[in-house]
């Protein structure tokens, strides 16, 4: 043996059978020989080893086998080419109609076991026969085997003497053509020997490369190319031949398919953002300080207040990360929809600055990452399904980051170099569902990026603290952002990141890694080390930040009758100098119904002044998806600084209605904020809109706007009541209870004193939480704390076990009490929606898809055979309203299901249909449905 203990052994084996058969479906009628598939799959992952993987990964995997990386390349190959060995069973080749003559036995009797789990079963008797000693490394080569269809199936029990025959592989000459294949693909792939080490960590990411690997192979285009070049017969020459052709056609499937890598060279900040001229304080920190903490992984958290550069700030700290420990890839994570979709057109014009000159002929997918991503235009254009051309200076280029229709495909995405989305993306990864090996190997090679990272809730928390441990352990180094973070939540965070790369967790009696937190600036945890240096350490003096004047805060009560809060006379005396003097404002209501009762409020009062009134705008989560991207649109263009630059900004008055939507990445400038009572961080994070552009002076405010000024409304306090306001059950849906009550007594016992931003943010975060004396109501503190034990117990039921305790097997990773995917297993608790469609019945009964009954409702696609083209689907899809499930949903009907045609479609079988009646005079009438009544109000969304 050489010193890989590579096996110079030669078998004297039959040829093989080039009739067993692996791929049929989708190749008119012929068959693909599984010899063939087996050798795509090993030329598959030993291109992708090195053309794909980040050089970091590769050096991780490697060290953790005890080998270089070209033998770790070889067994990788080695092991992606015995992935489907099982289907050279009686079991799955008798599936299609052949002459099994010559193979007799192995008739098995019982449960039908898959082709996956007979591989995991037989690979781990035989690998000694190559070399491989009989222990944690060969049994977990064939359980991340055994596990290439997103499952991990438990050890195989040894049986005693004779095993493989207890497992049912009983026949010589099926077992003569298992070891023929055996020996082809080990032959091919350079014999190398076993790795020295491998543990179930790296063993998972390994798991997610063979699928990869497969899934590349497997596509039907390859597939019937090779078919018109079979090798002529299975001896060990022409199938070598056959390997060696695949090897050289596979990097075109790596261009078509979008996964080539996205490289950047190093630069300075004002290199990398040239339209900076200077580098404000936070991001002048990072640049000076943070390239010599930066020798290897480690995590990076940066707290500022809004506005003050931190997206620039994590792009370049991600380079950074990726200088340093070969990381090329990255995922942005951000907490909704709209969010991620802002993102990915920000950093897209980034990652085109970053790589100008790069190789325009190898496109890299740039990828969005959410359930509607296929809805995004800028993303996903209808034009052209695979790489897609974009106009910019009146001729057609290759847009080197537009999607691809492969990597679109379920549980792809996350394998593109970089990519934006959504945080369940990534938090899927840690989930105890099928593919969660793929989803790890995804992020494994990139820097990762956690924007909001204060936007978690209890349930999610446990999840990206578990997320952080594996990241830490695959040495993945991490970016957190975060505006309003409590303390001891970024001390959960950092820690779980260091137990991860350090093999086991925080001792009680061990100081905290983060006591405190340096607001505004940044703090670096070194994986190799432990240490952990905040800017406060390197420099004493505060980080500079943007000037701005002190926020006004002032709390206004408003009645409550029949637990329904009424603010139509504190409205009236907020805006009243808007309406009379012009400026910019915004009313954030706690629910979708009381934005839509405030909009008709504020309608009817802006009527009665004619020609005077201010612009009135709504915006909430219960619009069409198109409708709400058009108002979003709008509500930036209006309120952004381009709208203020560019003389749009309307100087006659104008109010916006909207819910929470507004509090993340809306890059809106108002007057005045005026919010119902949340909990006191987000309440910063809606201030954070009010003069937000000052230090621009591209806005002209209003004679009465004297300073940025949050209005917050309670409700009423009775005088003669001792303890806190009763707050209407419909804000206590949606925000703890122990949290309103905490928030309003924090801002009493401020009286009106100004927040000074950055000074004042950290302590009122933390406050909010820590004081006990805010605490008026013990059993709402004790309910919510309750509530928060709760759910974290559920996502400790939910998540994949500590690296440690898969160090030996694969199984605890996708194991659970009954059969699950990661729809159940949601990463946001209680966070389940389905979408609606409302469609207008005319008084003939025919179906429309708008109230003016122009455009039919379609029972069939435009497509072949009526079947709907993503062009369809995306018009349809675009008219749907998110809903969130509940009881009505169980009391829907069958007229409430789509058309016979539309369950083909997978994007179109779950949605609901919801009926409008329309009268002969066009009016649209509200529609009963689940018990309750619906109404698509075209100036207010949907109405219930």
């Amino acid at each position: 043996m050489s010193e890989h203990g590579r096996t110079g052994e030669k078998y004297d084996t039959p040829l093989v059978d080039l009739r067993f058969w692996a791929k049929e479906r989708g190749l008119r009628g012929k068959v693909y020989p599984l010899a063939c598939h087996s050798l795509d799959a090993a030329a598959a992952a030993l291109v992708l080893w090195h053309e794909y993987l980040s050089p970091g990964l590769r050096e991780t995997i490697a060290m953790a086998m005890e080998t270089d990386e070209e033998h770790a390349g070889r067994c990788i190959a080695f092991w992606a080419g015995l992935h489907d060995i099982g289907k050279l069973t009686r079991e799955f080749q008798q599936q299609l109609d052949m002459d099994l003559s010559d193979y007799p036995g192995e008739e098995l009797s019982g449960e039908r076991r898959s082709h996956a789990a007979a591989t995991g079963q037989w690979l781990p008797f035989v690998l000694s026969s190559v070399g491989y000693p009989d222990g944690q490394v060969t049994w977990l080569v064939a359980q991340l085997l055994g596990g290439h269809h997103g499952r991990f199936h438990e050890h195989p029990a040894s049986h005693g003497r004779n095993p493989l025959a207890k497992l049912g592989f009983s026949s010589t000459q099926w077992e003569e053509q298992r070891r023929a294949l055996l020996h082809v693909v080990l032959d091919v792939v350079g014999r190398p020997g076993p790795p020295k080490e491998l543990d179930g960590l790296t063993a998972a990411v390994v798991c997610g490369l063979v699928i990869l690997a497969d899934w590349l192979v497997s596509q039907e285009d390859f597939i019937l190319e090779r078919l018109g070049s079979l090798p002529a017969d299975g001896s060990a020459s022409a199938l070598r031949s056959h390997f060696e052709e695949s090897k050289r056609r596979i990097p075109s499937l790596l261009d078509a398919a979008g996964l080539r890598p996205i490289t950047v060279p190093p630069a300075t900040f004002t290199e990398a953002f040239p339209h900076i001229s200077e580098p404000n304080g936070l991001q002048a920190s990072l640049a000076e300080h943070l390239p010599s903490l930066c020798t290897g992984p480690g995590l990076v958290l940066i707290t500022a207040p809004m506005g003050e550069g931190k997206t620039e700030a994590a792009y370049h700290v991600a380079d950074l990360l990726d200088a340093a420990t070969g990381r090329h890839g990255r995922f942005l994570a951000l907490p909704t929809t709209a969010t991620a979709d802002q993102m990915h057109f920000r950093f897209k014009k980034y990652a085109r600055h970053r790589t100008e000159g790069a190789d325009p002929a190898r496109p890299s997918t740039l990828a969005l990452l959410h359930s509607m991503a296929w809805l995004n235009s800028d993303y996903a254009p209808a034009d052209v399904p695979g790489v897609s051309t974009v106009l910019s200076d009146g001729a057609d280029h290759r847009d080197p980051f537009a999607a691809t229709e492969w990597l679109m495909g379920r549980k792809r995405g996350l394998l593109a170099s970089w990519a934006v989305g959504t945080i369940d993306q990534a938090l899927m990864a840690v989930l105890r569902a099928k593919h969660n090996a793929l989803r790890l190997f995804g992020l494994a090679g990139k820097v990762v990026v956690v924007d909001e990272a204060h936007a978690v809730d209890p349930y999610m928390q446990i999840l990206l603290e578990q997320l952080l441990r594996w990241l830490g352990a695959l040495d993945t180094p991490v970016v957190l952002l975060s505006a309003t973070l409590h303390h001891s939540i970024a001390n959960s965070l950092v820690k779980a990141y260091l137990e991860g790369a350090r093999g086991y967790r925080w001792s009680k009696s061990e100081p905290q890694p983060v006591p405190e937190i340096s607001y505004p600036g940044w703090l670096h945890a070194d994986a190799r080390t432990g240490k952990v240096t905040r800017s406060a350490d390197v420099a004493p003096v505060p980080i500079a930040t943007t000037p701005r004047k002190p926020l006004a805060v002032r709390l206004v009560e408003v009645p409550v009758e029949k637990g329904r809060p009424d603010r139509s006379e504190a409205l009236h005396r907020e805006l009243t100098p808007l309406v009379e003097g012009g400026g910019c404002a915004a009313v954030i209501c706690t629910t979708v119904a009381e934005a839509q009762e405030v909009y008709d409020l504020l309608a009817d009062w802006f009527a009665e002044r004619g020609g005077n009134a201010p612009e009135l705008h709504l915006l909430h989560a219960r619009f069409p998806n198109r409708q709400r991207t058009e108002i979003t649109e709008t509500v930036v263009d209006l309120f952004g600084k381009d709208g203020a630059k560019n003389g749009r900004r309307p100087t006659h008055g104008a109010v916006l209605v909207a819910t929470q939507v507004v509090e993340q990445s809306l890059d809106l400038d108002l007057d005045l904020m005026v919010s119902d009572i949340a909990p006191v961080s987000l309440l910063l994070q809606r201030a954070g809109r009010c003069w937000r552009h000052e230090h621009l002076d591209v806005v002209e405010r209003p004679a009465w706007a004297e300073r940025p000024e949050l209005v917050v409304l309670t409700p009423e306090q009775d005088a003669e009541a001792d303890g806190p306001p009763r707050f209407p059950r419909s804000w206590q849906a949606v925000y703890p209870l122990s949290l309103l009550q905490r928030t309003h007594a924090l801002l009493r016992r401020r009286d009106g004193e100004p927040v000074r931003i950055p000074e004042d943010v950290q302590s009122l975060v933390d406050d909010v939480y820590d004081d006990d004396s805010l605490a008026e109501d013990l059993d709402a503190d004790l309910e919510r704390m309750g509530d928060e034990l709760a759910k974290r117990g559920l996502a400790r039921n939910a998540v994949i076990p500590d690296v440690d305790e898969v160090e030996i097997s694969l199984h605890g990773l996708t194991q659970f009490d009954f059969d699950v995917d990661e729809h159940l297993l949601a990463t946001r608790f209680g966070a389940g929606s389905v979408r609606v469609l409302c469609y207008y019945v005319d008084t003939a009964g025919q179906r429309w898809l708008d109230p003016d009954c122009t455009v039919e409702l379609p029972e069939k696609g435009t497509g072949k055979d009526g079947r709907f083209t993503v062009a369809d689907c995306r018009d349809l899809v675009a008219r749907t309203i998110p809903v969130r499930m509940g009881l009505w949903f169980g009391r829907l009907s069958d007229a409430n299901r789509p058309p016979e045609a539309w369950r083909e479609s997978f994007h179109l079988r779950d949605l609901v249909l919801i009926p409008q009646q329309v009268t002969e005079e066009g009016t649209v009438l509200p529609t009963e449905a689940g018990g309750r009544e619906w109404l698509l109000d075209p100036r207010k969304g949907l109405v219930f």
